[in-house]
């Protein structure tokens, strides 16, 4: 049996020993969690932010193809998701606790585009990237950006309303919401023909208004105000997007009215609107493109790793700086192409032409 003191020693010994392997972990500890392999084992988790819930598309398609892309991307990934309700200050509450559930990256689709920059700065204070997803997040150092050419969205609608009007036609326009970058980049490629048209009188115009949050109630509202305020004569609508558009349709058809009205979206009710005639166009976004691209993004960037240039097309300014985006092409859609595109990309038949009768727009 060993004396007192050669216990003593061999105890400090032991623990010099177990200090060292701990010493040797912590070391070792680092290279671990950057491996991307381990970070593919664990997974880590990702977080999305939504606007509201008044676009249709928000939950019945970014949050259900981002879910699906994720998977695809990395298994183990958890995704937590959250939707503002149309709140910007609950949009920020939302992202500091996505940050306390420890997610690595947020992807924000900003409910206000402006407040959004907060959620930015708080991701940033803890090392945590940000991916702007479908709304650029101006002047707040945003990492990365997943959209569209809004301009052009908005010129492809002016272009049509153009071509689908006369001289003389009065026109409304009913704008998106105010706190949504985009719309006014919508308003900016629309009015970039509509101007012209009312500056030389070739068309009149007959209000210009905003509609917070894309609220379709608001909409029809705003369409009855137009309609009173011009005496019923109005010849087109120019609706920033399929919520707006469907508002305005409701306004016209109570008063027995069916005008040229264009959209946005492509959201299954205005698709059926197009079909029907009581819309004249929509646009298509891809909506599985931009969850595809967002989760690629995040994914790498669990990773540990930074994604490559070739990922990305040119950049979009955001007042900081030039932020690397991958943006996804839109498609027009009208009555002449609508089945065969949009059952391509996001809907079948069947759900495309439900209540619909037969042989109606290729129904």
């Amino acid at each position: 049996m060993k004396k007192t003191g050669e216990l003593a020693v061999s105890r400090r010994r032991f623990g010099n020993v177990l200090l060292g392997l701990c010493a040797a972990s912590a070391l070792a500890l680092p290279a671990l969690v950057s491996s991307p392999a381990a970070l593919a084992q664990s997974g880590g988790t990702v977080a999305l932010l939504l606007p509201d819930n008044i676009i249709s598309r928000w939950e019945q398609q970014d949050r259900v193809f981002f879910e699906a892309a994720m998977k695809a991307e990395n298994p183990q990934a958890k995704v937590l998701v959250f939707n503002a309700l149309g709140d910007p200050a609950k949009q920020v509450a939302q992202a500091e606790a996505a940050l306390t559930q420890e997610a690595q990256v947020l992807v924000v689709a900003a409910q206000d585009t402006k407040a959004a920059a907060a959620i930015v700065t708080a991701a940033h204070q803890q090392k945590v990237p940000v991916v702007a997803y479908a709304r650029m997040i101006p002047n707040a150092d945003v990492d990365y950006f997943v959209g569209k050419d809004s301009v052009q969205v908005g010129l492809e609608q002016g272009k049509w309303l153009a071509a689908n009007t006369k001289d003389g036609d009065t026109i409304g326009i009913l704008n998106g919401s105010p706190d949504d970058g985009n719309a006014h980049l919508f308003n900016q490629g629309y009015m970039s023909v509509l101007n012209p048209l009312f500056s030389s009188g070739k068309r009149k115009l007959g209000g210009d208004l905003w509609i917070q949050g894309y609220d379709p109630a608001k909409a029809q509202s705003a369409m009855e105000q137009l309609l009173t305020k011009n005496n019923n004569q109005v010849q087109g609508v120019l609706a920033a997007n399929d919520g707006i558009a469907g508002g305005a349709a409701s306004a016209l058809r109570e008063r027995g009215l069916g005008l040229p009205l264009t959209g946005l979206d492509a959201t299954q009710a205005g698709v059926q609107r197009v079909i029907l005639g009581t819309q004249g166009m929509t646009i298509m976004q891809p909506v599985a493109d931009f969850a595809k691209a967002a989760a690629k993004i995040a994914n790498i960037l669990l990773l540990g790793k930074t994604p490559p240039a070739s990922l990305f097309g040119a950049p979009t300014p955001d007042g900081k700086k030039n932020v690397p985006t991958i943006q996804i092409a839109t498609v027009p859609i009208t009555k002449s192409n609508i089945i065969d595109v949009v059952n391509a990309r996001m809907y079948t038949k069947a759900q495309l032409c439900q209540g619909i009768p037969a042989g109606t727009g290729g129904c």
